[in-house]
């Protein structure tokens, strides 16, 4: 199974999650029709590498990685068809990415030289990048969120206290900060989903078994984890009001968390 290869459903998968997440925040109203297709497509060629690597190489960690990729998105079809709702395409397919590239990573040994992907420096240098600013605008949006929500408990609190008439409040109304939050959150998920698979791709898949262990690679994926559940409740469930406002604070405090221990490692190397 060629690394280079599985290249091709990465790409694809990465362009329909992109217009899925177009989808979910516009909530499926005026969606390109392509997303389905790119994905099918990406899920067709991925299915035909999957077999060909199994066929060739035997069943090894990049064949099960591989299959883990294939699986998510056939429950991301059989979920979508059973639901309808525009949320799977946003979650699932990044998941399906990141285990497509872990074994694009550890299908061939030469394909980590220096413990990455064999880029030209610079294209590196911009990866990483990318990568650093997606996982920070993650972070601020997931603030923003943070801080609708206490605006919202606040309001909340005033308003049964009969401290305040709501025509008269300076801050903006209860179901306007419950959206405010929902979209920070959404578009917060969307670049930490971003940064994490860039940081897959910049930092390869060296010494996997000890990385995998290391809170600052278990914390954004927990964080990732949180979120993505908050989405999934809010699909479903719809606004909660003070139970919504509540876990938005909570993943909050898993960002934060996340964010020490990264300082202290850099900290520490310095």
């Amino acid at each position: 199974m060629s690394s280079y290869h599985l290249g091709i459903p990465i790409g694809l998968y990465a362009l329909g999650w992109g217009l899925e997440f177009v989808r979910y925040w516009r909530a499926g109203q005026g969606t390109p029709m392509w997303s389905g297709g790119l994905l099918a497509i990406g899920w067709g060629l991925h299915t035909f590498l999957l077999a060909y690597g199994v066929w060739s190489d035997g069943v090894a960690l990049a064949a099960m990685l591989s299959a883990v990729a294939w699986l998510s998105m056939i429950v991301n079809y059989a979920v979508h068809l059973k639901w309808r709702n525009a949320v799977f395409g946003f979650i699932l397919p990044p998941f399906a990415i990141a285990m497509l590239l872990s074994a694009a990573l550890l299908a061939d040994a030469s394909f980590l030289p220096t413990g990455g992907l064999r880029l030209d420096p610079s294209l590196w240098r911009v990866g990483l990048i990318v990568h650093i600013v997606s996982i920070l605008a993650g972070h601020l949006l997931f603030a923003m969120a943070c801080l609708f929500s206490i605006a919202y408990l606040y309001q909340e609190h005033r308003i049964k206290a009969k401290l305040i008439r709501l025509m008269v409040s300076r801050l903006p109304s209860l179901s306007k900060l419950d959206r405010l939050n929902h979209r920070a959150i959404a578009l917060g998920f969307f670049f930490l989903s971003l940064g994490i698979l860039l940081g897959i791709g910049a930092g390869g898949m060296q010494d996997l078994t000890e990385r995998t262990l290391l809170p600052r690679l278990l914390l954004p994926m927990g964080t990732w984890l949180v979120y993505a559940a908050f989405l999934l409740q809010r699909t479903f469930q719809g606004q909660q009001g003070r139970i919504t406002a509540i876990w938005s604070i909570a993943g909050f405090l898993i960002v934060m968390t996340s964010l020490i221990v990264e300082i202290s490692n850099l900290t520490e190397r310095a």
